[in-house]
């Protein structure tokens, strides 16, 4: 039976491990010691663990400066923390030397069993080379910069593209750099591309829909439906995003990692979707007018010609009017007056429409 020694960082997490076969090992920050501490708060010599006559491990503080603390034992919550002179150890006590903290387990120690990969190990890994997240990144730069470019009938103004891209570049890595950090906290990997390559295939994910939604609504006049339909698309994106960073930084269970990347997006999504839902009946006095261009080959309705679309105006403003017998405004005289000479017929349906509307 040998004794198994781990180095714990502040998440409790082992940063290495040491087996102790012998019949004394030693700690501390001196070149002589079985482990070397890398800790200004540790005596050069700080503790040692011998075996006793009865097969039993005993660690023994040498009278060190900020002595040794117990901290507590993993497998048995009763066990209190306390200075130590000299104890025997117990499976799974932890101690502090300095500011160090160590895990001493019995070697015999059942081990849970493996965790089973994922389905998605192998996607990530693919998803993990530089090259791939930088394409994807400029990938995105590019449709911002082409979409806004070629899409507007208004004059391209360079400064607000450059904004544009900037903003989205600095956007995407910084959430890269964030969810890297934490992973390189808690687990002890940054998978930054990784992260970078996600967040680039949901923005191009999500500016593609847009491009359908612009079709929809050249095509159905959607209205008031299209934020809807986009905050539902985000309802999609955003959560597979949050699941996929937490999988990659973290070490949640899977039902917590299930909660967090639905319960948050969703959340927030829902307050925007409930100002959505509540302003569908608000009148607007201003027509909604549109800059965007459309190619006549996105069009899958057959369109109606100018003349025949007049000509069929009247009876969508034909509204009937009481009015007093022998009685006619001015409107109805000159509607009622006949035609004159090299009226068109456009003319005389534009004269139709508005004694309608009168």
């Amino acid at each position: 039976m040998a004794l198994i020694i781990e180095e714990l960082n502040r998440a409790q997490h082992v940063q290495a491990r040491y087996r102790m076969d012998g019949q004394r090992f030693t700690l501390g920050r001196g070149y002589s010691n079985d482990i070397i501490l890398e800790d200004v708060h540790a005596d050069p010599q700080h503790a040692e663990i011998v075996r006793g006559d009865d097969g039993c491990y005993y660690l023994r503080d040498l009278e060190t400066v900020n002595g040794t603390q117990l901290l507590g034992n993993r497998r048995d919550k009763a066990i209190k923390g306390g200075d130590i002179c000299e104890r025997m150890i117990l499976s799974g006590d932890e101690v502090q030397f300095g500011m160090t903290h160590f895990r001493l387990t019995d070697s015999e120690t059942a081990m849970a069993p493996a965790v089973p990969l994922h389905s998605m190990e192998n996607l990530f890994e693919r998803l993990s080379h530089p090259a791939l997240g930088i394409g994807l990144l400029l990938a995105v730069i590019g449709s911002f910069l082409l979409i806004s470019y070629f899409s507007s009938a208004q004059d391209f103004q360079w400064n607000i593209a450059l904004n544009l891209i900037a903003g989205t570049a600095v956007g995407l890595l910084g959430y890269a750099a964030a969810w890297a950090f934490i992973g390189r906290v808690v687990r002890h990997e940054t998978q930054f591309f990784t992260h970078l390559t996600i967040a680039a295939l949901a923005a191009l994910v999500y500016l593609g829909w847009e491009r359908i939604s612009n079709l929809l609504d050249f095509n159905f006049s959607m209205g008031s439906a299209i934020p809807l339909l986009n905050l539902a698309v985000l309802m999609v994106v955003l959560p597979t995003m949050l699941w996929c960073a937490c999988y990659l930084a973290t070490n949640m269970a899977p039902r917590w990692r299930w909660a967090v990347a639905l319960l948050v997006p969703i959340g927030f999504l829902g307050l925007e979707l409930a100002d959505q839902v509540g302003n569908i009946r608000d009148f607007n006095e201003s027509p909604q007018i549109s800059t965007t261009l459309k190619h006549d080959n996105w069009l899958w309705r057959k369109p109606v010609a100018m003349e025949q679309f007049i000509e069929e105006s009247p009876q969508l403003f034909d509204i009937p009017i009481d009015k007093d017998e022998g009685h006619k405004s001015s409107e109805e005289a000159e509607v009622a007056a006949p035609p004159e000479d090299g009226d068109s017929a456009i003319d005389r349906a534009y004269r139709q429409i508005a004694g309608a509307a009168s």
